[in-house]
Order: C-alpha cells, then sequence, then structure tokens
C-alpha cells in the first residue's frame, strides 16, 4: 500500500520531539506531504529504527539491507528521522463514524483502520447505508426500514419464530463491561448479529454472521453458535454448529444463502409462514498473554451438518418477532423512552 501521490498531510507536534523541559512554549502543529515519511524503497510508512544515506533516502530497517543494490551512498541510522516518525500523527478515517482515538501516530494509522471498532459497516438490505455499528442499528430500526432489534444473552438459548416475509433480522448482544468502562454509550460497546434466511434448492436456509467491519481485528471478540429448528409434529431437530462464527462488514447486504455456512431446514420443518429456530451464541474467551493467540471456544461440539436429533425437554426463552409492533418488558421503558429503536426482549420461562 504505497502512498506515493498522496494528498494528506501529517501533523507534527514538534514540542513531543525535544530532550530538554521547555517552559512558556506553546504547542504548534506542523503539516508536511506524508510521502516523506514513507520508505524510499518498500513506500510503507516509516517506523522506527530509519536509516537515511548522504542521498536523502530514508529507509525502513526492513529495507536497508538492501539499499547498497540501488544506491551506492552508505547509510546511517537517523535520530531525527526516528523522532519524526514517532511524532507524525493523522486522524483516523472512521472519525465521522464516532472514533475518538484522536491523532494515530502515521506508521501505527494501517493497523488501527483494520482494528477500529467503528469501521463503517452496510445495511443488510442493500440500500446503499454505511455507517458504525450504533448508526446502523439506528437505521435498520428506524423510519427507513423499521425492524425489531432482539437482545440476547450469551450461552442461553433463544427460541425465535422468524417470519419467511422477512430475510434478515438483527440481534443485539449483551454490554462488553470492559469496553463500555472505558467510554460512555452502552450500546455501542454491544455487538451487532444477523440471522439471515435465503432459500437454498427445497429448502430454507438459515445463518448467524457477527456485524462488524473489524472481525480480522487480534482484539476483536470471538463466537461460535448454534442453530436448531424442531420438526412441529415428531419434535425431531435439524442442527447445525460452528465453532467459530464468521464476521461480515455487510458491504454488498446480507450474506448470500451460498456465501456463508448455514442451516438448510426442510419445508416440513417450517410452522407456516415462519421458520421456529433456537439460537445458542456463546462468547468466546480470549487467551492469556502467554497461551497462544487464539480463542479459547466454550466446549462445542465439531461442526457438523444438519442431523435430526430428539428435542431435549429442557426450558429455553421463547419470542416472536413482531414486525410492526414488537414489545419487550418493563425493564426497557426507560431505553425506550431515550431511544427509538424497537427492542424485542424474550422472557425466560
Amino acid at each position: 500500500m504505497g502512498n506515493v501521490g498522496r494528498e494528506a498531510a501529517l501533523a507534527v507536534l514538534p514540542a513531543a520531539m525535544a530532550t530538554e523541559p521547555q517552559q512558556g512554549v506553546a504547542a504548534r502543529m506542523l503539516y508536511f506531504p506524508a510521502e516523506l515519511l514513507d520508505c524510499h524503497a518498500c513506500r510503507l510508512p516509516l517506523k522506527p529504527p530509519i536509516y537515511k544515506c548522504e542521498a536523502e533516502h530514508r529507509v525502513c530497517s526492513t529495507c536497508s539491507g538492501l539499499h547498497g543494490e540501488v544506491c551506492s551512498s552508505a547509510l546511517a541510522h537517523s535520530k531525527m528521522a526516528d523522532e519524526f516518525a514517532a511524532a507524525a500523527s493523522e486522524t483516523c478515517d472512521y472519525v465521522r463514524y464516532g472514533c475518538d482515538a484522536g491523532g494515530v501516530v502515521y506508521h501505527l494509522a494501517a493497523e488501527h483502520r483494520r482494528s477500529c471498532p467503528h469501521a463503517p459497516c452496510g445495511c443488510p438490505e442493500g440500500c446503499g447505508f454505511f455507517g458504525s455499528r450504533q448508526m446502523l442499528l439506528n437505521h435498520v430500526s428506524g423510519p427507513d426500514h423499521s425492524r425489531p432489534i432482539i437482545d440476547i444473552r450469551y450461552g442461553q438459548e433463544w427460541k425465535l419464530s422468524l417470519p419467511l416475509s422477512h430475510r434478515w433480522y438483527v440481534l443485539l448482544g449483551e454490554v462488553d463491561q470492559a469496553a463500555a468502562a472505558a467510554a460512555a454509550g452502552a450500546d455501542r460497546h454491544r455487538n451487532v448479529f444477523l440471522v439471515s434466511l435465503g432459500e437454498r434448492g427445497d429448502t430454507t436456509a438459515v445463518s448467524v454472521v457477527c456485524v462488524r467491519a473489524d472481525g480480522g481485528a487480534p482484539e476483536a471478540a470471538q463466537f461460535s453458535c448454534r442453530l436448531a429448528v424442531e420438526h412441529p409434529g415428531d419434535g425431531t431437530r435439524v442442527i447445525f454448529e460452528s465453532p467459530l462464527m464468521s464476521s461480515s462488514s455487510l458491504s454488498g447486504g446480507a450474506p448470500a444463502p451460498g456465501n456463508v455456512r448455514a442451516l438448510p431446514v426442510p419445508n416440513e420443518y417450517l410452522s407456516g409462514d415462519s421458520i421456529p429456530v433456537s439460537i445458542h451464541i456463546y462468547k468466546l474467551e480470549r487467551p492469556s498473554a502467554a497461551a497462544p493467540d487464539i480463542p479459547t471456544a466454550v466446549p462445542l461440539p465439531p461442526t457438523t451438518p444438519a442431523v435430526a436429533t430428539p428435542s431435549p425437554h429442557s426450558a429455553a426463552a421463547t419470542v416472536t418477532v413482531a414486525l410492526h409492533s414488537p414489545t419487550g418488558d418493563q425493564s426497557n421503558k426507560k431505553r425506550k423512552a431515550t431511544n427509538p429503536r424497537k427492542y424485542s426482549t424474550p422472557n425466560r420461562s
């Protein structure tokens, strides 16, 4: 990802480079073309240690060993270039979507963009909307689509009766307490999931994805899921389990049935014009600093194809999605008074 010809300018705070304490000097911002801090060889942002030759070529440590092949001048470590690289910053591209990271060090900006939780997501309807997950929730529940938002808890079974007249439904996970403690706005720290329904041959494919544009970031929350649909007559179930849920930014709308792993539900398992589906979503634990960098899964059997099994006789939460008049329990009254989104919260039986 070269930055040749880039018109954006970087801001540098001179005081950040000072080696002696200075008093009575106000902070000032200087601006200069970003490519001045790009490696002469690979054109990627320079990060310390930086080397410079007599021909004023600035190169990163990775490219320093090959510089002699294109230039006869000897390289030397440039402390001043190191200081500039450490002080140069730019604003995140997603500040308009709510990112409040402030100035991001230039050579870390690309990494920040890949993991920024405010990176925009599209609308499941494919209407052209793009915004943060918070904006997306307001968009789909607002006048544009008037769709309910279904609250869920991790590790519990939720039975949803989803009308086939709509092909996608939005679930909202629990508040991430650790993230919410660092910033205001609880819903900004709740994970969003999309349940999609689509025709696949003579079956209805049911899939779940985590809606986020930063799903590949190391610190992004990861989930496993289990889907099950019970036969209305004999009580058998078709089941699908995934130890690691896929994520999607919905840049092209809701995922097509053939583009994501899904549970194929035979027509005889439908209940009239609705599909009765049970959903488990488990949040995976992050490993400790000394452990390998892979999530620790809540125990789940290996991913299996759809199979019929007897229905267990255990209590489960139940909710029927109302397309126009979603209902919720009394605990949501205060939130509904300040937030116009439509919530549908299952009541535990």
